[in-house]
């Protein structure tokens, strides 16, 4: 349940009473200094309720605007990030520019049903943003936990290098199942997916890419031993073969379009997670 604290000034003792009362109704955290004579020894207590609340509803009228303990405690819990809500109570109050910003109730004729139901409406989407934001923060992070996954897979030099092999007729198969196969295989799995839609459809045109240039290197190259490593090279009887270079091509096209791909998926990871290192290779 969410922690609500009240900054007022003793001159609107009356109308703080009356609204924490009402408060207290849904919530069962409403906090204002109720200390007749303040001063210091309370300062200790007032900072562990605003750092505890969740909403800082700050009763505005000339007394509190210009109290020092009522600015002090409006700053500290500007500095904390937490929900101000501003409630005008005294009419033809000189609102700073800095509140002006803020959404504001108008209790200043008192409480009514109607102001008292915009308070709730506004306390009650303050928490659903915040829990929007929660989400939207838990989703960025697990993509970048997946990002960190994949990413030493498919790295731009490693990428750059298989382009360069593809064309000059060895590719050493080794890194590639090292590298593209297994990629291809965790991408494969659920968990790997990308809760941003951009992102992971920046992700699946790459992966159609590669699939492609993977399926075109069967028909392409075949599997040869040299110098004791694997490659994928051109057929010993690939001149007796009149499709060969119509296949060599294909296979050329294919491997500039995952390169292209690439490119385009680390600009949207530049753009999506701009903290993320694009060049790390591990």
């Amino acid at each position: 349940m969410s922690h609500i604290f009240i900054c007022y000034s003793r001159v609107d003792r009356a109308i703080t009473e009356q609204l924490a009362g009402l408060l207290r109704k849904a919530y069962n955290h409403v906090w204002y200094d109720d200390n007749l004579h303040g001063g210091e020894e309370w300062w200790t207590e007032i900072l562990k309720e605003i750092a505890r609340c969740h909403h800082f509803i700050f009763l505005m009228s000339d007394e509190s605007i210009g109290s020092e303990w009522c600015r002090r405690e409006l700053d500290e819990a500007r500095r904390l990030s937490k929900h101000v809500l501003p409630v005008l109570v005294r009419a033809r109050t000189l609102i700073p520019a800095e509140l002006q910003k803020l959404q504001r109730i108008d209790m200043s004729s008192g409480i009514t049903v109607e102001n008292l139901n915009a308070l709730y409406a506004a306390l009650i989407r303050a928490i659903n943003d915040d829990q929007s934001s929660i989400s939207r923060q838990k989703q960025r992070a697990a993509d970048r936990r997946a990002l960190e996954r994949l990413w030493p897979f498919i790295h731009g030099s490693y990428i750059e290098a298989l382009c360069d092999q593809v064309q000059r007729g060895k590719l050493d198969w080794e890194l590639y199942t090292s590298h593209i196969t297994k990629y291809l295989d965790l991408r494969a799995k659920t968990r790997e997916r990308f809760s941003n839609l951009i992102l992971e459809e920046a992700f699946e045109s790459f992966d159609d890419a590669l699939i492609r240039l993977d399926g075109q290197l069967g028909w392409t190259y075949e599997l040869r031993e040299n110098d004791g490593r694997s490659y994928m090279m051109q057929p010993e009887k690939a001149m007796e073969d009149s499709y060969w270079f119509e296949k060599y091509n294909r296979l050329v096209r294919r491997s500039t379009d995952v390169l292209m791909r690439h490119i385009g998926l680390v600009e949207t990871i530049k753009t999506i997670l701009p903290d993320f290192d694009v060049q790390k290779e591990e």
